[in-house]
């Protein structure tokens, strides 16, 4: 009886060093797979992932590891079981709301979510009174980023990457159709 205990902890150990080792390709994998299955559809020309879904994907995972280990150090005891458990719920709550952040952009419509919202923004262009882009300098570690002013004063912040870059005109020519206001702003090193 005290080896078969003795087996299963073995097992919840390699399981949990699997799940540390993999963590990596999971966290800066998934959540952009995720949205791009959920949200992608015909017409939509960028699917954003929000840096807060890579943080959110990654305390999933560590309950997931936090879990596995408790189990490996504690013997498989009633109380441990129920933690990894609680763990685990915790781990599917934090994933399923990193799935619910995203921001789509379309030649007629912004949408987005953030982490944990029930209800998401549609906006149409014309809804758009401002953007501001913020080019930062080559030798600044903070990158250039979109900020979204709508009319209701709801804003929305798009940090740039190569999936943004590649839209920039879109952004600007919609914008400036629909008789909004398109600022490009240079900010120096600090």
């Amino acid at each position: 009886m005290h080896y078969k205990s003795y087996e299963t902890r073995h097992i919840f150990m390699v399981l949990a060093i699997c799940t540390l080792l993999c963590s990596p390709f999971f966290i800066l994998l998934a959540p952009l797979g995720v949205a791009h299955t959920i949200y992608y559809d015909y017409g939509v020309r960028l699917v954003y992932v929000p840096s807060i879904n890579y943080w959110v994907y990654g305390v999933g995972w560590f309950l997931i590891f936090l879990g596995l280990s408790l189990l490996f150090l504690f013997k498989l005891r009633k109380s441990s079981i129920v933690v990894a458990v609680i763990c685990l719920i915790g781990s599917a709550i934090f994933f399923y709301g990193g799935s619910k952040s995203f921001v789509t952009i379309t030649d007629e419509t912004i949408t987005y979510r953030g982490v944990f919202a029930k209800e998401e923004s549609n906006y149409e262009w014309i809804e758009v009174s401002k953007v501001n882009y913020y080019q930062m300098s080559a030798m600044d570690p903070e990158t250039s980023y979109y900020e979204f002013e709508f009319k209701d004063a709801k804003k929305l912040i798009l940090k740039e990457n190569g999936k943004v870059s590649e839209i920039q005109g879109l952004i600007e020519s919609s914008v400036i159709n629909a008789d909004g206001e398109f600022n490009t702003i240079e900010k120096e090193e600090e």
